[in-house]
Order: C-alpha cells, then structure tokens, then sequence
C-alpha cells in the first residue's frame, strides 16, 4: 500500500498541476494585472508623447510654409521696386524728359514686355488729385512722403477702374533737386498671400491678409464682407473663446518672425493658426491650417500598438512565468521605442536614417533606393572603417561624419547641407537633420533625414539673381557691379576700370526707335562679356552707360588690347544692326587714379570725356 503523499499530486486536479497551489495563481493572476497596468501606462503616455511630437512637426511644417510665403511677398516687391528704381535712373538722366515722347515710348514698351506695368505721373498731377476734399489723409501723407524723396509702398485699395484691389509702389524722380514725378507700379493686393508653393506638406483652410492690431485688409471680392472688420473679434463672433484668440493676438505680437499656435480640433485634426510680419505697412499674413494625412497614419499606427499591446497581455497571460522573467526588460525596450518612433515621425517626409552607438551601425530606410544608388541600405562599422553608404561630394564627407561623431545635447538637433549623388548620376543638395536619443548620459541611437533642397536652393539663387541683373542687357545693375567692384578693390592690389559710354545713343533712339535702341544696348553688353573675363565685374551704371573692372591688371598694352577688342565689336554690331555705334572709353588705374569706386569713376568719367572732346575737335 503506498503511502498517502505518493498520491497527494497524483489525484489533485490537472490545472493545479500546472500551475500549483490556487494561491499560486492568485498571485500570479495579480501579477499579470500589475503588468498589464504598466503596458496600459506605456501605451498611454507613448499617445501622449505621439501627439505633442506630431503637432510639433505640423507646427514645424506651417511655419515653414508661412516663412515661405514671406519670401515669395517680399521678393516680389523687391524686384518691383528694383525695376522701379532702374527706370528711375533713366528718367532723371540730364538727356531724358520724364514727360516727353522718347521716355513715354521707352514705358509702353517695357510695360507691354513685363509681368507688371509702370507708370509716370507728374508731381503737379499727384497734387491736383490729392488737394480734392474727398480724399483721404493718408494720401496726403504719401505725396509728402514722395515729395521728400523717400519711397513708397501704397495701403491696399480698390479700384473700380481696375476691378479689384491694389497696392501700389512709388519713386519720386527727382530733377535739379526737386521731385518733378512719380514711377509707380500698381500689384494686385492678393499676391501679397497668394504662393506658387505646392501645399503638400500643411492643409491651407485659408489666408487672411491684415494690420499688427487685427484690421481685416481686403485683397480680393472673396474677402470683402470683411472689410473694416478686426479678425479677433470676428474669431470671437465665430465661437474661439478670448483666451486662444488672446493667444493669437499675442502670436502675431511677438517679436519673432513666424509663429504657430494650435487653436482647436476640426472634424478630428487640430487646426493652427500661424501669422508672419512683412517688412510693409505694419502687413501680417495669417494662414489657417490643419494637419495633414500624416497625423491620422500616426492615429493608426498607435491603434495597432494598442492592439498588439493587447494581444501581448494575452499571450503573457498565458505565458505568465516567462512575462514575469522578461517583465522588466519589455518596460525598458518599450520605452526607448516610443522616443526612437516618436523622433521617426518628427522625419517621416524624407529618406531617414538611424545609427546605433553601440553597434556602429548606419541603416536607412527602403524609400533610399529610390533616391541613391545603394549596394545595401545597412552598414556595419560604418564610423570606423568610414565607408560610407551614399555617396556624398569629396568636400562634405566631413560634415556628414561630425553629425554622427559630435552629438547633440538630448532634444537639441544638429543641421548640415551637402552634395550627394543620385540615381542619375548628379550631385544634388541635401539638407540633413538628426536628433539623438539618450540613456542617462550616453546617447545610443541618431536618428535623422535627408531632404532634397536643390530646387529651393536654385529658387533663391535665382531671385537674387534677378535683384542684381539689369533686365534689358543680362549685365548687374548699379548698385550690385559698384559692390562687385568694391569687392575686388579689396581683394586685389591693381585693376583697370573701364567706362564705356554709347555715343549718341539719344540719336539712335530718335531715328531707329527704342527697339532698336535697346539691341544697341544688349549687344554692347554681349560685347562686354566677351572681351573680359567671366569673373570680371561688367554693369550698367545708365541709360547708354556701362563700367567694367579688369581685376589684377594695370598695363597699358591691356588697356589697348580691351579697346582694340571693343571697337573690333562695334564694327560688327553696327554691320549687324545696320546702325552707326561707336563708343567712348575712359580707363583709370587702381590704385594709381583712386582707391574706392567712387574715385575710380570719376577718373574713368573724365577720361572719357577727354576722349570724347579730343575726337570731336579733330
């Protein structure tokens, strides 16, 4: 007969047998609770982090877009009134009557060959208009201001005539030292906030042109029920309570330059109000927008963690023992995932990549392929063996390895722009963004993106362009070849400065008319860039007026060489043109004849003047 404790376990029920003593899975079951407590408080404060992470990136992503808009704005004035200001120079030359048929000619023509028209209007006439009792003190305001030669950008107002709203921007021209008249361009008042940007990046609800104390300014029918209302009160009309329009307002009177604040939910996405200041007329732009598509992936990603939580608890359940043993490093995995994919959606609209300290590995991701030819999207000892993956330009190597190198404080970021090459062959330029992520004090993982920026680069390169090119001859302009000019004086301990001076141009432009004219003119700039050298600064400095500088030289025998070249050039132009074109040169020597521009003109105007004097004698 065997003893009783050799059947104690055996008749004791199966699940007592797995698992133990009910007591046993009591604290087990308890334990399981705990745990699943904590994967909840995980998940939760993950939803939380989630979301302040993406309304940091929307935020980053209007102002990105409202920063934008800006520049388009004020790039657009500025070439406007740099245009302007040309025409200027030409009607206060000594030979120009701003009222008389050669100048009037000169205007319809570039108003029928450019984007925007100007206008020529005495002062008398301007006086005329502004003495009449029904108008407003602030045009009395803007005569005086034009008056006293200063320049001016109009407030936006409608003109029946035209049809619409307008601005308008205005240069006094001044003869004998007084202010005879006025150029000004006339701009439709809704490209102050309308943009050629591709809105992919924010969802625009709508753009509000106003002043720094909220004055609604119309700019188009659409916005005319509005017109002399204030946008603070008509948010309040609208249902915002006053502490987020308060904000707003605070927003817009900031001393930054663009700022977002989040104002409210919009059928489930937060919307956001961003305001910008133009360098104008006290103007604001304010831009109402909403986060985009990729704020709802991010609600699906975090329910599918959710819902993987869940099944996680399940199986844990089941597996309680190996939960229970596994518990602690599943917390601590769980939390640097939520910073590593918290930080990844901060990146998720460009080629990412991540690097791990400890491993010395770089890994990117699969949209990479796409854009680089890769041999591998993953590569180990990457800082020590420093091969890299993408192929980057010899010059910038260095800063793609300091990036990685050199980490950042936590929650600081490091920034670079460099070349790489892409699946076509090209360099084009990246700009590269990388935060770090920190356990204690030792960072374990990079994580970054590459954006594309050769476009907005070639954008910016080619709106300065614009503002210091001369748009009839392709030569600078003269306030940007007189600070090429000061530039190389600086740079060099010699140089000659030409003047080269269109004789009888007035003549030509009489008898040919202003097209001709102004071949005349754009084939002696074409002659200017073949006889000096590329990087020689060649500008119109007036009507019929150019200036070069040949840099690092001062003999005579190139003095002679740059004639000979210039004259052998009008002979072909005049054949070409069947027009008579000579030219008067002046040449001084730096620093023999002067030391800055402005001597260095003068010496090269009266050259050519003597020039000019000794030929007509003889």
């Amino acid at each position: 007969m065997a003893e009783p404790t050799d059947t104690k376990y055996e008749n004791r029920p199966l699940r007592w047998r797995w698992f133990g003593s009910p007591r046993t899975v009591a604290v087990l079951a308890a334990s399981i609770l705990v745990v699943g407590a904590i994967i909840y408080g995980v998940f939760i404060a993950y939803s939380v982090s989630l979301g302040e992470e993406f309304n940091k990136m929307s935020a980053e992503g209007m102002n990105d877009f409202t920063a934008a808009q800006k520049i388009e704005s004020e790039s657009s004035i500025g070439e406007i009134r740099n245009t302007v200001l040309t025409i200027r120079t030409l009607a206060e030359s000594p030979d120009i009557d701003p009222e008389g048929e050669v100048f009037t000619d000169f205007l319809d023509s570039w108003n029928e060959r450019s984007s925007f028209g100007v206008t020529y209007v005495s002062i008398a006439t301007l006086e005329e208009g502004v003495d009449d009792s029904n108008r407003k003190e602030s045009d009395r305001e803007i005569l005086r201001r034009l008056k006293a030669g200063e320049s001016v950008v109009s407030d936006v107002r409608k003109s029946n005539r035209l049809d619409g709203y307008f601005y308008s921007i205005a240069e006094p021209v001044v003869k004998d030292n007084m202010v005879v008249g006025v150029l000004r361009s006339i701009v439709d008042a809704h490209t102050l906030i309308d943009t050629t940007q591709i809105k992919s990046s924010v969802t625009l609800l709508g753009s509000v042109l106003m002043k720094g104390d909220g004055t609604i300014i119309v700019d188009s029918e659409k916005s005319e029920l509005y017109d002399g209302s204030n946008l603070y009160d008509v948010l309040r009309s609208q249902g915002y309570a006053d502490a987020i329009v308060n904000k707003m307002q605070e927003n817009v009177e900031n001393d930054s330059d663009v700022a977002t604040l989040a104002i409210g939910k919009r059928n489930g996405k937060t919307t956001f109000f961003t305001s910008v200041r133009l360098n104008e007329n006290d103007w604001t732009i304010v831009n109402f927008t909403e986060e985009n598509t990729i704020a709802e992936h991010s609600q699906v990603i975090l329910h599918d963690t959710v819902v993987a939580g869940t099944v996680l608890v399940v199986i844990s359940t089941i597996a309680c023992i190996v939960v229970a043993l596994v518990i602690g490093r599943f917390r601590r995995r769980a939390l640097r995932e939520a910073d590593r994919y918290a930080v990844l959606a901060e990146f998720s609209d460009a080629v990412l990549f991540e690097y791990s300290y400890s491993d010395d590995v770089l890994e990117l991701t699969p949209n990479a392929r796409s854009v680089f030819s890769l041999d591998s999207l993953r590569r180990e000892h990457y800082l020590e063996r420093g091969i890299p993956l993408i192929d980057f330009h010899e010059e910038d190597v260095s800063l793609v390895g300091e990036i990685l190198e050199n980490p950042a404080p936590s929650g600081e970021a490091r920034h670079a722009i460099v070349r790489a090459r892409t699946l076509t062959g090209e360099y084009r330029w990246f700009s590269i963004k990388c935060r770090y992520l920190y356990e204690g004090q030792e960072p374990y993982a990079a994580v970054g993106k590459m954006v594309d920026i050769t476009q907005q680069r070639a954008l910016e390169e080619q709106l300065v362009r614009q503002s210091q090119i001369d748009g009839l001859t392709k030569a600078l302009n003269k306030v940007t070849v007189e600070e090429k000019i000061a530039a190389s004086l600086a740079a060099h301990d010699r140089g000659l400065l030409f003047m080269i001076d269109v004789d009888d141009f007035k003549q030509i432009n009489d008898s040919n008319g202003h097209l001709v004219g102004d071949q005349v003119l754009a084939a002696i700039a074409r002659a200017l860039f073949d006889v000096f050298r590329c990087d020689d600064p060649v500008g119109r400095v007036g009507g019929d007026e150019f200036v070069a500088f040949a840099r690092g030289a001062d003999e005579a025998d190139v003095v002679d060489a740059k004639r000979r070249a210039l004259r052998d050039r009008t002979e072909f132009i005049t054949k070409d043109l069947g027009v008579s074109v000579s030219l008067s040169i002046g040449v001084a020597r730096y620093p023999h004849d002067g030391k800055t521009y402005q001597e260095l003109f003068d010496a090269a105007d009266r050259a050519m003047y003597r020039e000019k004097q000794e030929r007509d004698g003889a």
